[in-house]
């Protein structure tokens, strides 16, 4: 719609340079000028991805026996000449965030035709509280994390009951994040966060059919009865290293199968809660009882240390009065709710600025530095996820 409004305009401002074009030449360059501010106030803000990130996987193991999961290193790297900010590892809410996406195709025969349900991964949660973070990426710099992804193969037949069709496939995993307010950001912070979608190199793997005869089932309630829908139940390793995650059903209830015999670690965290609610239990799968069931009774939280609550990035700039940003600005930020409080401190960078992680409410920060004269102020950080941010000036004496 804008296109054709812009052409026709052109059209007519053409046709009166043409008759008048002495006299309409200035006319036509503001009347030009009020179009292109129209439509650049009307026209929805997309921030094109930058081509200067790039991502590659790799993995500890290229055999891999389901149902046990794919462990992948991420490594970013930053090619530009500029930083670039990352929101890492929390999972996407609301479209607000960034997200992994697993591409799992196969290899070789069977023929497309065959398959009836196409092979699909998933990235594990984190079995605890998640723990949202802002990173920085300098040029020409890399940052590296680890991810566990469930590899499910595809199938011919009808879905849920059909044959599994084991053997090699292509991995892949492509980066996506998306921030509302990321336009905003970028224009009052001055702060380059990374929006798009990114795609991984491929990894040639190998999906084996199960072999353990192991499982573990049960029930996830309330205090009061009844059991909890959508609880993340987390199953580990006697090393702590997540093996495989599930939610519980309407009833409350969850399973795993084909499970080697060992120790394992059983986790349970309420869904969609800030406070940390997290219970576990061990259990053994023993040649003579390898059918292990674990009950979970799940009460209200009593949450009393800061760090048991969701955090949230924050992106502070501190500038003097003229604009110019200010490095080494002391800053101490308090949050409470009474029963809890938590204090964050840290100093901006070159560039004026800090990234926080922060509770959402009412936080209070307080920023100091020689010479410029102490200020005050409340910080409001939203719910939800995405990232926030606060430009605040600094008063200081003139050199």
């Amino acid at each position: 719609m804008y296109n054709g409004f812009l052409g026709g305009f052109l059209q007519v401002a053409s046709g009166m340079v043409g008759r008048r074009r002495v006299r309409c030449c200035a006319a036509t360059a503001v009347l030009l000028a009020l179009a292109l501010a129209i439509l650049a106030q009307q026209a929805p803000a997309q921030a094109a991805p930058s081509d200067d990130l790039k991502l590659l996987i790799s993995l500890e193991q290229l055999t891999i026996a389901t149902p046990y999961p794919a462990r992948v290193t991420l490594q970013f790297h930053n090619g530009g000449k500029a930083p670039l900010y990352l929101y890492r590892r929390a999972r996407s809410q609301a479209g607000e965030g960034s997200a992994l996406e697993v591409r799992l195709d196969p290899l070789g025969a069977p023929s497309a035709q065959e398959i009836n349900t196409p092979a699909r991964g998933s990235v594990f949660e984190s079995v605890g509280l998640p723990r949202p973070k802002l990173v920085r990426l300098d040029a020409d710099e890399d940052t590296a994390e680890k991810a566990t992804i469930q590899l499910l193969p595809a199938q011919s037949g009808p879905e849920g009951n059909g044959t599994s069709l084991w053997g090699r496939y292509r991995l892949s995993v492509i980066y996506r994040a998306r921030y509302s307010n990321g336009a905003d950001l970028e224009r009052i912070l001055g702060i380059a966060l990374w929006q798009g979608e990114l795609e991984s190199n491929s990894v040639e793997i190998e999906l084996q059919a199960p072999t353990g005869q192991g499982s573990i089932a049960g029930n996830v309630a309330r205090a009061e009865g009844g059991g909890i829908i959508d609880a993340l139940v987390s199953l580990s390793d006697e090393q702590e290293r997540l093996v495989a995650q599930a939610e519980t059903d309407a009833d409350g209830r969850y399973r795993f199968t084909h499970l080697s015999l060992g120790v394992y670690w059983v986790t349970v965290r309420r869904p969609n809660i800030a406070e940390d609610t997290v219970v576990f239990r061990h259990i053994e799968l023993t040649p003579s009882d390898p059918e292990g069931s674990i009950e979970f009774v799940m009460s209200p939280p009593e949450t009393y240390e800061a760090e048991k609550i969701l955090h949230k990035p924050v992106v502070l700039r501190v500038t003097d009065s003229k604009g110019a940003p200010l490095g080494k600005v002391r800053c101490e930020i308090v949050w409470t709710n009474g029963p809890v409080i938590e204090n964050a401190k840290g100093e901006t960078n070159a560039d004026g600025l800090i990234v926080v992680e922060l509770i959402p409410g009412p936080n209070f920060l307080t920023l100091s530095k020689r010479g410029c004269t102490k200020q005050e102020q409340r910080v409001e950080v939203a719910q939800g996820g995405g990232i926030d941010g606060f430009k605040s000036q600094l008063d200081c004496e003139k050199e």
